[in-house]
């Protein structure tokens, strides 16, 4: 059983295998449902707008498992949650009419309405009864020293792994230093945490699923270590249609073990910075730092159609291991379950 502790005797709910099943039926069939057509219309249609919509598809199984639970509501921040799913709601709406009846590229619209519902969530947010937020992980200033700690080293590890394998891959350290050095992607670099509050239904989306609801639950059934591990392939194995459809099929199995590779691997990090500081912004930050750095430093690095070969799969698993399999060993993960806000009855 997870049990409540720390400085805030906040508010126990329990989840209830009810629950659990509602978060994986709406997680997971709008990510089946939304594949299928995303593979149907892969070489006919820009998917573009599949893969962000797929990101907010964990946070809304967690919402309406949730806010469908009457005893568990009254501990929730309802009107963040209400918001939220509006937006993700109107966003697959809109995308699945778009494909129905006009023809074109919906992905700018849709961007255009994640920046606003990111913005509205803010205040929203503002908005909400402090005890509720924090029983959603979701209190911006919780342990933000340890939190601030933890994004300066995911950064350093993300760059050395990144600037490594360009050089074994054969780039020339000239050319990989020299991004690094440009004043004006040193202020990009800067402006990052700043530009991830207006982006961040998607990264809240997966992370409010799987960190803030999926891994406590894996670790009270398995243990800690097993449980982030198991996550990891849950988390992989979601990533599917995008491995499938939105990168060249051809190179997919290429895509699928990669994608297992650094799912396991963050599952494991981002499991013990969650376990350190109970703080879904400080997950979700790091995720957004994850899938934006490697662009603003070095263009031209992702897209539809890339080409993913044996030896950075290879590379990606030996960086990976090495980097992040260490942290299984932290203090962390040993002893005793206990988060802030939960039990969970199974």
């Amino acid at each position: 059983m997870i049990r409540v502790g720390g400085e805030n005797k906040m508010n126990r709910y329990s989840i209830s295998k009810k629950d659990i099943v509602i978060f994986l039926i709406v997680t997971f069939g709008l990510t089946m449902a939304m594949g299928i057509v995303m593979g149907l219309l892969y070489s006919k249609k820009p998917i573009d707008s599949f893969v962000l919509l797929q990101m907010y598809y964990p946070a809304m199984g967690v919402m309406v498992a949730l806010l469908y639970d009457k005893e568990i509501r009254k501990f929730l921040p309802v009107k963040l949650f209400g918001g939220y799913l509006f937006f993700s709601i109107t966003s697959v709406l809109y995308l699945v009419l778009h494909i129905l009846i006009f023809d074109g590229d919906p992905s700018k619209h849709l961007s255009y309405w994640m920046v606003f519902g990111s913005i509205f969530l803010i205040i929203l947010y503002a908005d909400e009864n402090d005890e509720k937020i924090r029983n959603s992980g979701l209190k911006l200033s919780v342990n933000g020293k340890i939190s601030f700690r933890y994004v300066i080293l995911f950064i350093i590890l993300y760059l050395f792994r990144l600037t490594t394998t360009f050089y074994i891959l054969g780039s020339e350290p000239k050319d990989i230093l020299a991004p690094l050095l440009d004043p004006v992607v040193l202020f990009k670099i800067i402006l990052l945490p700043l530009d991830f509050f207006v982006a961040i239904m998607p990264f809240l989306g997966e992370e409010l699923g799987w960190r803030y609801f999926l891994q406590p639950i894996l670790q009270e059934k398995v243990g800690k270590r097993k449980g982030v591990i198991l996550l990891g392939l849950i988390w992989g194995i979601w990533h599917l249609p995008v491995n499938l459809f939105y990168n060249s099929p051809a190179m997919s199995p290429y895509f699928i073990l990669n994608q297992l590779i650094v799912c396991i691997a963050y599952s494991i990090f981002f499991g013990l910075v969650y376990m350190k500081t109970e703080n879904i912004w400080t997950i979700s930050l790091i995720h957004y730092i994850n899938n934006n750095l490697s662009a603003v430093i070095y263009s031209g690095l992702e897209g539809v159609d890339n080409v993913f070969g044996w030896k950075v799969s290879l590379l990606n698993f030996v960086f990976f291991s090495l980097l992040y399999l260490p942290f299984l060993c932290s203090k962390e993960y040993k002893g005793n379950m206990e988060y802030n806000r939960v039990e969970v009855n199974l």
